[in-house]
């Protein structure tokens, strides 16, 4: 495995940064003319991205990696369910489907996939579903580390695409089994295949594929952006169009950082590192702007052009922010306190 895999890749924390912006602007809901409303492909690009660093972390050091997944995800997603449950009791006007239900807080905070009033499968922070997902890989990679540590990842991925052919016959029954049985899961495992893809190649093919695998980075990230906002009639089976158009950007960005082209552009790299938290704060901004200041101001609307951009650049600058003084320190307190001692290396050093 080149030496350049074990460190941390700047590179992907800048897909981080890519994929948590363009859903921050799908959910504004602006769309420029002549294109349809595009963004929610950030999604499988993070799925993608964390079935590849998952399978990083368990190449290498897999003590307390079910902890430490919780300790990093867990805090900052109760803490913003529970401050939205308060808004839904206080403002309910304001929640559309979202109500301060003591059994729907229950259920988002355990990860269990219900079906809220608007029949969509989503927690009380609706953004959540994809955390369920998320939840899901962690549980599956945390079995398959009780059988075997060298080929975690591996069966892990065997795990996930079990449970979801088991949930196929059950789907039209269960809500649990509707959720599980979407090929969006296999974005993680197609995560997992693009970290074993790229550890194989030597040093040296990788500098010769530089040139290609930028081609193929730039290609990807145009594609996925034209799919969506063009051809939106393309996106069938999601794993085949854009879950496969995010493994090819997750692949190219990692060879690219291997072979020695990783960026140092900082200030993507800090928003690549304060992505789970935007992604979990800009509905509040969003919404915030939209049905409180806008209704002084009309142009503060977040699907016209100048409120996009101001929700947009609020929910990154406010996001930044919580995580520099606040996600930050807050993970490493816990792994220091509670996940074997260890310094995060969720964050890459810019």
């Amino acid at each position: 495995m080149p030496k350049s895999t074990a460190g941390k890749l700047n590179n992907i924390q800048v897909l981080r940064a890519f994929a948590a912006c363009v859903v921050v602007v799908f959910h504004t809901g602006f769309a420029f003319p002549g294109m349809h409303p595009f963004g929610s492909f950030g999604v499988d690009v993070f799925f993608v991205i964390s079935g590849y660093i998952m399978a990083r972390i368990l190449d290498g050091k897999s003590e307390f990696f079910f902890r430490r997944r919780l300790l990093r995800i867990v805090p900052p997603y109760w803490l913003f369910t529970i401050l939205l449950f308060l808004v839904a009791q206080r403002y309910p006007a304001l929640m559309g489907s979202t109500r301060a239900s003591i059994s729907e807080l229950v259920r988002s905070l355990l990860f269990i996939p219900y079906a809220k009033g608007s029949n969509l499968i989503q927690p009380l922070l609706f953004i959540g579903w994809s955390l369920n997902y998320e939840m899901f890989f962690y549980c599956a990679l945390g079995v398959a580390l009780l059988f075997t540590r060298r080929h975690a990842a591996l069966l892990g991925s065997a795990l996930v695409l079990v449970t979801m052919l088991a949930c196929l016959p059950l789907a039209a029954n269960t809500t649990i089994a509707t959720f599980y049985a979407r090929d969006i899961v296999l974005e993680f495992i197609l995560g997992v295949l693009s970290y074993l893809f790229c550890r194989s190649l030597s040093a040296d093919r990788l500098k010769r594929l530089r040139i290609p695998a930028l081609a193929v980075c730039l290609f990807s990230a145009a594609a996925l952006v034209a799919i969506q906002a063009y051809f939106p009639q393309f996106v069938t089976l999601r794993v085949l169009s854009l879950g496969v158009l995010s493994l090819l950007l997750v692949t190219s960005a990692s060879m690219l950082s291997q072979a020695g082209w990783d960026t140092k552009f900082a200030p993507a790299v800090l928003v690549g590192d304060a992505s789970y938290i935007l992604y979990l704060l800009h509905p509040y901004c969003e919404y915030g702007q939209d049905r409180v200041l806008a209704k002084h101001l009309p142009w503060l609307h977040i699907n016209t052009a100048i409120g996009a951009f101001i929700a947009v650049s609020l929910s990154i600058a406010v996001a930044c922010l919580v995580h520099f003084y606040g996600e930050r320190p807050l993970v490493k307190v816990l792994n220091n306190r509670f996940g074997g001692h260890r310094r995060s290396t969720e964050f890459a050093a810019a």
